[in-house]
């Protein structure tokens, strides 16, 4: 063997984890040819076989294991589950009283012979047909994997390993309801399964069901306690349920476990953060980065850091490894060019916003330009970047501004009346029972995990939802995507003969992300765009008694925030119970705060750029 025994192990280990079970079985097996009796290997080609329900192939692997290192908890566990599985119920009642004389839990021993008796089902799927499963997912034919997958699952359904993989399959495309169902039958199929559960709380965890979540990771580490990522995952729930130190805890175990495990010390880094412990926090985030060189999220938040410390200087380091490693992303931190712009310092911020050479770079460089007054230097960098800077929406609304308040177009072309693509519809004419439905979508959105006024967003005194909302498998989520979907089609078919950018490069896949908002009295938004997306859209779904003033309405406005300019021409809607407002992606807008004491809820959506028709 090229490599030592230890570093097989780890290998294989890393493998399994990671779904890898072809890799995982062949360090594995290399180790027995070295050490026939090695424990942990021995062991661990058990648990492959059970995860493709080849139990009774799996035993003389636990035997093994038991018997050269009796003193491991989960070997025991092992060894009797498969026991009882394939009905050996007095071999397993004599395992048992065995562990139990070497001290281990009476109670957790003695549930595994509460099982059911296992019918035993002699029609599995050949093996060579889980080989090509396998290949056909991490060779990342999904098609062909889902069209297996499923096939096993209906031939043989309860053969956990068709679950396991159509449930991956379902979670890489975005499905995840469907994927939620076949890992749901997986963990039914396989309680013993770590991965399973692992998987499963992955699922959970994204749908923001972080109670159930929390025990399916906690079940996957008692199953394997030695599982970095199940610690990690189950560090990040806490996290989000409030539980900041027990979260602390998790992600220690799983460095104690894992030491290179750069996002175990990522996540110690912000949790140390969130707890004010900012002594401790630059160790963990520079340790990330040195584990993994682009760790993008790593390095914003050591910037970050170091801003709050005020060590600026360094803060720029960052500022500009992010940039270099994603251009297109716009960091939490702040640039020193932005903090230049901010005292005043035009001609420094000019010049180093001009050496990032970023798309928010460029838009930036532009509002200096502005400042100093030379609008000549404006137009032309508009038309020298026009085709680099076509989908790059802050530029797109300062050129519509600059061209509103000189009435004289740019060479920019994404949209350059914003104001005249505005379309308003309303549910009741997409729906029987629009009311009903939208108390019943309330309802849903109160269950989904949200946060209030997130740092850096728009949005003031409110919630808002934790990730995708159109991840969520809710029946009335699923209907509003629909409806969603198709008003984004009449909108284009509204607009389809328009000559802009906009228009013409309309994206061709309708990949929609989408947010839920409750504001709060005096809550509002300032004015923003969505600089990721093409089409914007919003949904009422309650809304305000306009008291004075348009209070709760959303404000449509040429002008870019910071810059005055009254005299240039925005458009308010009052909005109605249902109302839904479809807008560019490049035009400013918010919200007016609202003085009466109740709730303002929308969902609002973005179209995302991908393929161009």
């Amino acid at each position: 063997m090229e490599l030592t025994i230890e570093q097989a192990l780890e290998k294989g280990v890393s493998a399994h984890n990671s779904g890898n079970l072809q890799e995982a079985e062949r360090l594995y097996r290399a180790i027995l040819q070295s050490q026939p009796r090695h424990p942990d290997a021995s062991h661990n080609l058990g648990l492959i076989a059970i995860s493709v329900r080849q139990i009774e192939a799996a035993l003389p692997f636990f035997k093994t294991a038991l018997e050269v290192n009796p003193t491991i908890e989960q070997f025991w566990l092992s060894y009797i589950d498969a026991l009882v599985k394939t009905n050996q119920r007095k071999d397993a009642k004599k395992a048992v009283n065995r562990a139990k004389k070497n001290g281990f839990d009476g109670k957790k021993l003695d549930a595994l012979l509460l099982q059911q008796k296992v019918i035993r089902d002699t029609k599995e799927p050949p093996q060579e047909q889980l080989v090509v499963l396998l290949e056909h997912y991490q060779s990342g034919r999904l098609g062909d994997a889902e069209k297996l997958a499923t096939a096993i699952t209906q031939e043989f359904p309860k053969h956990q390993f068709g679950w396991k993989v159509l449930g991956a399959v379902y979670q890489v495309t975005d499905r995840t309801r469907e994927s939620l169902i076949a890992s749901q039958k997986c963990v039914e199929l396989g309680p013993q399964d770590a991965e399973a559960n692992y998987n499963l709380g992955v699922l959970l965890q994204e749908q923001a069901r972080l109670e159930e979540a929390k025990e399916s990771y906690a079940q996957a580490i008692a199953l394997k306690p030695d599982y970095a990522e199940a610690h990690t995952n189950l560090g990040n729930t806490l996290k989000e349920l409030g539980r900041s130190k027990e979260a602390e805890a998790s992600f220690r175990q799983a460095l104690a476990l894992q030491p290179d495990f750069a996002e175990a010390h990522f996540n110690l880094g912000i949790t140390l953060k969130e707890l004010g412990r900012l002594d401790e926090v630059e160790a963990n985030l520079r340790q990330a980065t040195i584990l993994k060189p682009d760790f993008v999220k790593a390095y914003d938040h050591l910037g970050d850091l170091l801003q709050i410390l005020g060590r600026f200087e360094d803060a720029e380091v960052c500022y500009k490894k992010c940039i270099s490693l994603a251009p297109f992303e716009l960091p939490i931190i702040k640039s020193m060019a932005s903090r230049l712009y901010a005292q005043g310092e035009l001609e420094k911020s000019l010049s180093l916003f001009d050496s990032y050479n970023t798309p928010d770079s460029r838009s930036r460089a532009i509002e200096c330009l502005y400042a100093l007054r030379n609008t000549k230097e404006i137009y032309k960098r508009i038309e020298n970047t026009a085709e680099l800077d076509d989908g790059n929406l802050k530029i797109a609304a300062f050129a519509s501004f600059i061209a509103e308040t000189q009435q004289e177009d740019t060479a920019h072309r994404f949209c350059r009346k914003p104001l005249e693509f505005l379309h308003f519809s309303n549910l009741s004419s997409k729906i029987e029972n629009s009311n009903s439905f939208i108390t019943n979508l309330i309802g849903d959105l109160k269950n989904i995990g949200a946060i209030w006024q997130p740092p850096n967003q728009s949005g003031n005194g409110g919630f808002k939802t934790i990730g995708n909302l159109f991840r969520y498998s809710s029946s009335n989520i699923v209907t509003l995507k629909e409806i969603i979907l198709k008003e984004i089609d009449v909108y284009y078919k509204k607009f389809q003969n328009e000559k802009c950018s906009f228009i013409e490069k309309w994206p061709a896949e309708k990949d929609i992300t989408g947010w839920h908002i409750m504001l709060k009295e005096q809550g509002y938004h300032n004015l923003h765009i969505h600089q990721d997306g093409w089409l914007s859209g919003v949904i009422y779904l309650k809304v305000v008694p306009s008291l004075d003033e348009n209070e709760g309405a959303i404000i449509f406005d040429m002008a870019v925030p910071n810059i005055s300019e009254s005299r240039l021409p925005k458009i308010i809607h009052n909005p109605q119970k249902g109302d839904m407002v479809l807008f560019p992606s490049s035009l400013y807008h918010g919200t007016i705060p609202f003085s009466t004491d109740t709730d303002r809820i929308v969902v609002s959506f973005d179209l995302k750029p991908k393929h161009n028709k």
